[in-house]
């Protein structure tokens, strides 16, 4: 790995001009009429092996935050006991049951998460992202499903609310976030081809102390950068400032590209989400199909919003395709892409990549 050869490169370095400066500081106990010039040139070796002890000990730091991400992946654990018990190395910690003000309750749902989480009870679903009119799949999007000790399927409506209350929804998103990312790595080399777009919550961009911790594991997991999609909510991208557009640009920087979703007016700075790295946008058929069959300035709104994402090279899909009916008007539109019930609905990962499974259950 890259860590290891950097490393192995700059500790060398530093044994290798630690040899050198004791032999320099040996021949000057002995010869102590040395010149001033000798002076500036052993002052300058030493600062030299400095800087290259501290970039060891910088490498070094990467390396041990990288293997710690890594750990929870490829760890495996005995039983489902010790799986509940131990924290995941190098992301933060779900602390749910000792909230206060807390509801016994909400206290109890939250446990539940908690423990899914930790026991990584973790499903990854997927729904197709299909081309139009040819409805081949091109992309998924991802969505994650937790699992009590039962067996059952925990959806998030059950336990929204309840960490929304507790204050503890940013540390959960975040959390089933990098399990849907390490979720994703494993679904095979004859997978590699689709890009999956993966939700990320405001949370994550908004927490320095979070971020910090999830850049750290996007560098471990490099590789996965042509793959993966990441995809806000309209009213997410709506509150961005200074702050946030600093972190954006530190995951684009990193080759990862992002999408829009629940897109609601046509008018946001397009040119700006191109420059940030925005290859997508999802508008709900109802919006596209209500301003279409509206008036004439309604259609010219559509034609200039289709316009403006083509001129910014940002694709349009149309999402919450749920009629069959729908679709020659959408495709009036010129639009490239849908999504939606109609063309696949979530299911798991192994349904739309296992092209058996799905005509086994077909049949």
């Amino acid at each position: 790995m890259h860590f290891r050869q950097r490393t192995s490169q700059y500790s060398t370095a530093v044994l290798f001009l630690a040899g050198i400066n004791g032999v320099l500081m040996l021949a000057a106990v002995v010869n102590a009429q040395f010149q001033p010039d000798f002076e500036i040139w052993l002052g300058a070796a030493l600062i030299a092996s400095l800087i290259l002890h501290a970039r060891a000990g910088f490498a070094l730091s990467l390396a041990q935050r990288e293997i710690d991400m890594l750990n929870r992946e490829t760890k495996k654990l005995p039983n489902d006991t010790e799986k509940e018990t131990e924290k995941s190395p190098g992301v933060p910690n779900v602390e749910l049951s000792s909230v206060d003000g807390v509801s016994p309750d909400d206290a109890a749902i939250l446990e539940k998460v908690k423990s899914a989480i930790e026991g990584e009870r973790f499903d990854l679903y997927l729904q197709p992202i299909v081309s139009l009119p040819q409805r081949k799949t091109r992309y998924f999007e991802s969505f994650s499903r937790l699992r009590n000790q039962d067996g059952t399927i925990l959806r998030p409506a059950a336990y929204l609310d309840a960490a929304e209350r507790a204050n503890r929804i940013g540390a959960i998103d975040n959390l089933i976030l990098l399990r849907a990312v390490q979720a994703l790595r494993n679904l095979g080399s004859e997978n590699q081809h689709y890009q999956i777009f993966c939700n990320i919550s405001p949370a994550t961009i908004f927490d320095e102390d979070f971020f910090s911790r999830f850049t750290d594991y996007l560098d471990a997991n490099e590789d996965l950068a042509p793959r993966i999609v990441f995809e806000f909510t309209y009213p997410a991208v709506e509150m961005m400032c200074g702050a946030v557009d600093k972190n954006l640009d530190a995951i684009s920087r990193r080759g990862y590209a992002f999408s829009v979703d629940h897109v609601r007016r046509f008018d946001l700075n397009w040119k700006k989400l191109n420059d940030q790295n925005f290859r997508f946008v999802k508008c709900s058929s109802a919006l596209l199909l209500a301003e279409n069959n509206g008036d004439e300035q309604a259609r010219m709104r559509v034609k200039a919003f289709r316009e403006r994402l083509r001129e910014n090279e940002i694709d349009l899909i149309v999402e919450k395709v749920e009629f069959e009916s729908h679709v020659p008007e959408i495709l009036t539109l010129g639009i490239d892409y849908g999504q939606g019930e109609l063309f696949g609905a979530p299911r798991p990962a192994e349904f739309y990549l296992n092209p058996g499974l799905k005509l086994a259950e077909a049949s």
